[in-house]
């Protein structure tokens, strides 16, 4: 862009960046998508979609008219994901919040092509764009060496989680929330537990310590590393 300095090559050295969101319009995503959006620190947001949004203050709840002017939608197919995606990883930072459940996906294969195949299709067109710090939201108690049988879910996210390490970012965060409370887009088994009493981590303090971790790395507070951050660690960086 003109005027702007030159960014260096492995890692965000910069304190203004600029974001990728993919999985923009879940519940995490979204939150995110507002937290980066209210951020000095982040000077442009690409949302990345299925489809094009037409209402941004309908998609992005809290997001203010001044906010809105920093999101840009990037609808892409992730089927086909390194010839749709354009200049959408074209970032410092970007985020996945990709995620089904094998309910909604329609089974074992279809959570498998959500959680495995689209994460690695993002990661490696992230790191091709020249993407430096990518960070990974997958959940607590993902145990790299749990066999398959006894949990696919599990399986499948410890699957994600190595291939994307394997791809060399300068910073690769991997974020384990527990138990989410998505608000008005919580699932089915997440209602059940919400029933019994369970009180989740809100998506919204996930974004919030997703963002800070972004802007500390950006002002040079954080070391660029492969960082696992679990449910005391986002609570902590949130407050």
């Amino acid at each position: 862009e003109p005027g702007r300095p030159p960014r260096h090559p492995a890692t965000v050295t910069e304190e203004m960046f600029r974001a990728a969101v993919f999985g923009s319009t879940g519940a995490t995503g979204r939150e995110l998508v507002r937290e980066l959006a209210e951020s000095k620190s982040c000077e442009r947001v690409h949302a990345i979609t299925r489809r094009q949004v037409e209402d941004l203050s309908q998609t992005f709840p809290g997001t203010t008219e001044e906010s809105r002017k920093k999101i840009v939608i990037f609808p892409v197919d992730f089927e086909n994901l390194s010839e749709t995606v354009g200049k959408a990883a074209e970032v410092d930072v970007a985020f996945c919040c990709l995620g089904t459940t094998h309910g909604d996906a329609g089974g074992a294969k279809g959570f498998r092509k959500v959680d495995l195949t689209y994460v690695l299709a993002t990661g490696e067109v992230c790191r091709s764009a020249g993407v430096s710090n990518f960070h990974l939201v997958t959940a607590a108690g993902v145990y790299r060496s749990l066999p398959r049988f006894v949990s696919n879910y599990v399986w499948t996210k410890a699957r994600s989680e190595e291939g994307i390490l394997k791809l060399g970012f300068a910073s690769c965060a991997i974020w384990h929330p527990g138990f989410l409370d998505r608000g008005d887009l919580t699932r089915k088994g997440e209602s059940w537990a919400k029933f019994f009493g369970a009180c989740g981590l809100p998506v919204s303090t996930l974004a919030k310590s997703m963002r800070v971790y972004a802007e500390q790395l950006a002002a040079g507070k954080r070391d660029a590393k492969a960082d696992v951050i679990e449910n005391k660690g986002i609570r902590a960086l949130a407050a």
